[in-house]
């Protein structure tokens, strides 16, 4: 019998056993595998993958080991199926510094002949008890908003709506025992559509085995693998959640992510002004004019035209999406260039906004190359990027852009669903093929940023944000949505690859209808109430700027109808941004506050974000509905031999003072908030 042990930051170990014929998980990042550590329990619960083929179904026994390899932080294992048709590969790596395990597999066909393959995911299973489950539902304007289920009885199944990775369901999941103070996460980066099941088995009168069963999703999947081929599934991440709390294990994946994309990640980002929320797609010069004006003003150090610029047939920038070509009767009249110089000489760079996946019925690509398509939601297609005619045609466009308009930003946005994949391959193929080809665009143009956007979040995973420089967090700007959603959002996403606007305006009783232009009335400062201007409502300055921090700042709405005094005190909050950005760039959060449902107005968020290269800490407090005007917030993790000096970037007025860090691990910071939704940031430094 071998044991290999590998132990995390906090003792918690991931143990494999092999006898010399099977191999199994005793432990799994501290938690207690199979049936009490053996693999005694029923087919279902034994081994640790799932297979369905046109060979016949494969689990537990069924696998037969065939080849192991373990060194100080990873593990490689292979096993035969089929009467050695088939070869399942399954890579293991093991983070010291975080305790996160990284599982990959890839199943080869080893045989002669073409198989079919109808499932394929990896299994854990854990001793008999009394289980629930956290999982998020994750909606347009509503995304990231988690909840602990009670697996009663059968099982529960999480997805997502097909193309659209994070709508319906976020790919991710935690498990723990009733009542226990342990237990795991479970984030899946999806390549095509996801699935997560957990299921109770019991025996005989026993409490139930959970069981839980993740990765590429099998509704539609009959993906036939030619001899030698090989399907790649989804990458899995596996955490202990200490205490049994999700939020408390979000410090370490960020640390984790902080370490696999450090080589290859931006230190910052500029702050970008967006018109978007100025008057939504109709793009009016003058009065872009006047929003560059205030945006180079307020410290902006880019300019992104969104939506509306282009398709010269009538329509509206909804229906036209995939004819890139330039508005001659609107907009800029074809001479969107000129004004993209415009910006430039003001100081700032240019971007644009596009929706490269997105056709719709008019555009004479589709009726150039209906081969080259594939229907979607309502009167849409997606172009089949698995050809290689069409990828190299939807690449040259979205390259024509950024050399054309000299583009410093490109957001590209993903507005519909992808609908069940014909083919049989849950868009798996699809998904390898968008991948590899936003890696060659910022290879061929690292100078140039591409955002990630899905009507907000609804395609945010970790995997696709390794494709993006960073992803917005939700079309909803109102800031207490924000905070919310954000506090979800770090749960399964570090702070430092999610954009966030700051969006307002001085208005009367007149606000900007979605598709009419404005007519504008300086009465006080308003932010959307939602992802339109209807309603709105008056917020304080400082809260909607601090509601906007944390991640990569932004800004939209209508800045030069603001007063002097408040373009002055947001430009204050655009140099603060500048400032840190590499902090938060490579933070990691501690959410001091629980995540809670959007529909909770009341209480306090608070967030510390920390940097694991200078030790400095941001501390960010929010008072929404709560009637109390003080609270106290413990920090987490500071050097203990240290002494913070505290800066009040919000509120103004507060004297900076020296404390010791056990007394802001012990004691913590009062927070003093005279009046609802206002905010204070922070800066906590290592005093010399």
């Amino acid at each position: 019998m071998q044991h290999m042990e590998y132990v995390g930051p906090a003792g918690d170990t991931t143990l494999f056993v092999n006898d010399g014929e099977r191999l199994w998980l005793g432990r799994l990042c501290g938690a207690t595998c199979g049936n009490y550590g053996e693999d005694t329990g029923p087919t279902a619960t034994r081994g640790l993958a799932l297979l369905v083929t046109s060979l016949g179904r494969f689990e537990g026994d069924d696998f037969k080991l065939a080849e192991t390899a373990f060194d100080a932080h990873a593990a490689r294992i292979a096993w035969s199926a089929g009467g050695g048709a088939l070869r399942l590969e399954s890579e293991w790596s093991f983070c010291p510094q975080t305790g996160v395990a990284s599982r990959k597999d890839r199943l080869l066909n080893a045989g002669h002949e073409p198989v079919t393959v109808f499932r394929v995911q990896s299994r854990f299973a854990f001793p008999p008890g009394r289980y629930e489950v956290y999982g998020q539902e994750s909606r347009w304007c509503n995304e990231n908003q988690g909840a602990w289920i009670a697996l009663h009885t059968g099982g529960l199944r999480f997805g997502g709506v097909p193309g659209r990775m994070t709508q319906g369901g976020t790919p991710y999941l935690c498990l723990r025992e009733r009542k226990a103070e342990r237990g795991l996460a479970f984030h899946v980066l999806p390549c095509g559509n996801w699935s997560i099941e957990v299921a109770g088995r019991a025996v005989m009168d026993g409490s139930p085995f959970a069981i839980v069963t993740l990765g590429l999703a099998d509704d539609w999947l009959r993906l036939e693998l030619a001899p030698g081929a090989a399907l790649e599934c989804p990458e899995i991440l596996i955490q202990a959640l200490p205490g049994g709390e999700p939020a408390a294990a979000a410090p370490r994946l960020h640390r984790w992510w902080q370490q696999k994309m450090s080589a290859n990640q931006r230190a910052e980002l500029p702050v970008v002004y967006n018109t978007w929320f100025d008057q939504f797609e109709v793009l009016d010069v003058p009065r872009l004019r006047g929003q560059l004006q205030a945006a180079k003003e307020i410290g902006c150090e880019v300019f992104v035209v969104d939506a509306g610029w282009y398709g010269p047939q009538a329509g509206d920038w909804f229906a036209q999406a995939g004819d890139w070509r330039e508005k001659t009767d609107g907009a800029f009249w074809g001479k969107m260039a000129a004004f993209a110089d415009e910006v430039r000489a003001a100081g700032l760079a240019f971007g644009l906004w596009m929706e490269p996946e997105r056709f719709g019925r008019g555009v004479p690509i589709r009726q150039a190359h209906p081969d080259w398509f594939r229907p979607a939601a309502a009167t849409f297609a997606r172009i089949d990027l698995t050809d290689p005619d069409a990828y190299a045609y939807l690449k040259s466009e979205i390259l024509r852009l950024v050399e054309t308009y000299r583009l410093a930003w490109m957001k590209v946005d993903f507005n519909f669903e992808l609908e069940p994949d014909a083919a049989g391959h849950e868009l798996y193929g699809y998904y390898r093929a968008w991948h590899r080809l936003l890696d060659e665009i910022r290879q061929k143009h690292p100078e140039t940023v591409f955002e990630g956007c899905s009507s907000g979040a609804m395609r945010l995973d970790l995997a696709i944000l390794s494709h993006f420089d960073a992803h917005f967090l939700s079309d909803t700007v109102h800031p207490v949505d924000v905070l919310r959603i954000w506090q979800g959002a770090l749960l399964r996403l570090p702070p430092g690859g999610l954009i966030k606007w700051a969006v307002m305006r001085t208005v009367g009783q007149t606000i900007p209808q979605y598709t009419k232009s404005l007519a504008d009335s300086p009465a006080a400062i308003v932010a959307p109430c939602g992802a339109i201007w209807e309603p709105a409502e008056t917020v304080d300055l400082d809260f909607a700027a601090a509601a906007a921090m944390g991640g990569v700042f932004g800004l939209s709405g209508d800045l030069a109808s603001l007063p002097r005094e408040d373009r002055s005190r947001l430009a204050e909050h655009v140099a603060f941004a500048r400032e840190w950005r590499q902090v938060i760039r490579r933070s990691v959060a501690h959410l001091l506050t629980p995540p809670a449902l959007k529909t909770e107005r009341e209480g306090w968020v608070a967030v510390q974000l920390s940097d694991p290269a200078s030790g400095t800490v941001l501390l960010f407090a929010y008072r929404l509905g709560d009637g109390s005007a003080a609270q106290r917030f413990v920090l987490r993790e500071l050097d203990a031999a240290a002494t913070y000096e505290l800066a009040w970037h919000v509120p103004r007025g507060e004297t900076p003072r020296t404390v010791p860090a056990g007394e802001l691990m012990s004691a913590g910071v009062e927070v003093a908030l005279l009046a609802r939704h206002r905010a204070a940031v922070i800066v906590l430094r290592k005093a010399n």
